[in-house]
């Protein structure tokens, strides 16, 4: 007997093949039948005519290290049709701590005010999320910034010997800890201190253990192409698959992603395992300390609140800035400040400049009688360099490119949340809530960039097998039962920039590992989620 059947779906089975009709039929945590089920007898059926049956999703790209640890209900994520997020992305992970506390890099810390970090180490981390229980999956990379900051902290200059065996050492415990590789933020510090020779020989580590290595490259603008080589030639030298993260070019480079994808296909034919992804959204979100010079940020957040009160210091940034704007390294946005487009940034979150959340810094300039540089500049000291951002400096164009080529994924960028409590402040990214919602809805549905197959394919197979996730991503006798049931008319996010924190529509069943996570659009609370330690061979 059958403990679930989804009955008389259009099964789109996650590897590319044109859709058919067909039964699901799953016993415990894994699918054991696919296709007539008529008569055979089961505990429950769930009525699937007219909906799409599909792999779990698989969200490749996710900061949600930290806010599944605080909320592992990961409403956001589940009421899209996720089941298994990927984390430990652009340099930030849960593991290791500093000295007992999280890395946050990039992040906005405020997003886990009073998260009890009990872990020092990958293993610590993925057993506390097993005895919390997770309503998804979870798989991680390791990240660099973790391991920099953790050895020698957030210092501009290079590692002496034993610092790099530290991190060599970090690394290696992470791997055998069961990361799925290393990733870097060279836009982020300490990332950006990081030159070459120090990423190769921890990503040969690494490839030790049969790992990947998945980069927020150094630039995104006018110098991308060369970013993405430093990628790639991580990847050649330490012979490991290599992955460009969020590869969408930035001002004055907008509309060149083809060249990219060029440069990775005469990689791949050389004979390189090289990838990349994009977020289906123009405006992104990252810290607000990103618009400053790498310079700036040397020592960390105490020492840039310093810099910032200096009025030659000040001056120093805002010249870098107008001079290089991205090339200097930090944000691709900066080039946006250098542009004099500060109506295409907004401030998103904040304590004592909550007033401000959700305007732009054109607004927020004239609010304070002051010019855009320095009340940009004073919100970073009143916040302590906390805020986070969000800026429109990229293309459809670009994504969509790179969401059709064969080696291009579709990822969020974002948080798996929750609407209530610590999760739901400031005015963060609505792709948390609604990016595979909206990418279904308006490049699927509704434009007809992608097939319902080649879309759920990028989503589910394509994921599952670029990150080895064994036994995921595709519906199949013997696979895990990580499914989604997708009203294909319906199925769209219902939030913007100026509400973002509302749950997306269509998507009827969720089911993870065999349990069900969301009921007829209803999120039901379990927590059947596991945290998926990477061995090698064991994809």
């Amino acid at each position: 007997m059958f403990d679930l059947v989804i009955k008389g779906g259009r099964i789109v089975d996650g590897t590319g093949a044109p859709w058919f009709r067909g039964d699901v039929g799953i016993e415990g945590d894994r699918v054991v039948a696919i296709g007539r089920l008529d008569g055979q007898p089961a505990k429950r059926s769930v009525d699937a005519r007219d909906k799409l049956v599909t792999p779990g999703l698989i969200d490749a790209h996710t900061h949600s290290d930290l806010t599944l640890a605080i909320e592992p209900r990961a409403s956001s994520a589940v009421a899209q049709g996720v089941t298994t997020q990927i984390a430990g992305n652009c340099g930030v992970s849960a593991a290791p701590t500093i000295g007992g506390k999280p890395y946050y890099g990039p992040l906005d810390p405020t997003l886990t005010d009073g998260l009890g970090c009990d872990w020092t180490g990958f293993q610590g981390y993925f057993d506390r999320l097993e005895r919390q229980g997770i309503a998804t999956n979870l798989a991680s990379f390791v990240g660099h910034g973790n391991v920099r900051a953790a050895a020698m902290g957030y210092d501009d200059r290079p590692p002496t010997d034993a610092e790099m065996t530290k991190m060599e050492d970090l690394t290696d415990e992470a791997m055998r800890d069961g990361a799925l590789g290393m990733t870097t933020g060279l836009a982020y510090i300490p990332g950006s201190y990081a030159k070459n020779e120090e990423i190769v020989r921890l990503a040969r580590v690494v490839a030790k253990h049969g790992g990947l290595y998945a980069s927020h490259i150094r630039n995104q603008t006018e110098s991308i192409t060369a970013s993405v080589r430093e990628c790639l030639d991580v990847g050649r030298q330490a012979g490991i698959p290599a992955h460009v993260s969020h590869m969408q070019p930035g001002a004055p480079r907008l509309g060149c992603a083809h060249e990219l994808l060029a440069l990775i296909d005469d990689e791949r034919r050389s004979g390189l395992d090289a990838s990349c992804d994009a977020i289906p959204y123009t405006v992104g979100s990252t810290t607000l300390k990103s618009l400053l010079p790498p310079w700036a940020c040397d020592g960390g957040d105490a020492a840039m609140i310093q810099r910032l009160k200096d009025p030659a210091i000040r001056n120093k940034i805002i010249d870098d800035t107008n001079t290089h704007g991205a090339e200097s390294g930090g944000s691709r946005k900066r080039t946006l400040c250098k542009n004099g487009d500060w109506h295409k940034i907004w401030l998103a979150s904040g304590t004592r400049n909550a007033n401000l959340v959700g305007q732009d810094f054109r607004a927020i300039a004239a609010a304070r009688n002051q010019d855009p540089y320095d009340a940009l500049l004073d919100i970073l000291i009143e916040e302590e360099g906390k805020p986070w951002m969000l800026a429109e400096d990229v293309s459809e164009e670009d994504f969509l490119n790179i969401a059709r080529h064969k080696v291009g994924g579709v990822v969020s960028d974002g948080f798996s949340l929750h609407p209530e409590g610590p999760l739901a402040r400031g005015r963060h990214h609505p792709r948390s809530y609604g990016a595979f919602a909206r990418f279904l809805r308006r490049f699927v549905r509704e434009d007809g960039e992608l097939s319902w197959e080649a879309a759920i394919h990028k989503l589910t197979g394509y994921p599952a097998s670029r990150f080895r996730l064994a036994g995921r991503g595709v519906l199949k006798a013997g696979a895990f039962a990580d499914v989604a049931v997708i009203d294909p008319e319906l199925v769209a996010e219902t939030n913007d920039f100026s509400d973002p924190y509302r749950y997306a529509k269509g998507i009827d069943w969720v089911i993870a590992n065999g349990q069900v996570t969301l009921e007829k659009g209803t999120l039901t609370g379990t927590l059947p989620g596991r945290a998926l330690r990477f061995r090698q061979g064991a994809a």
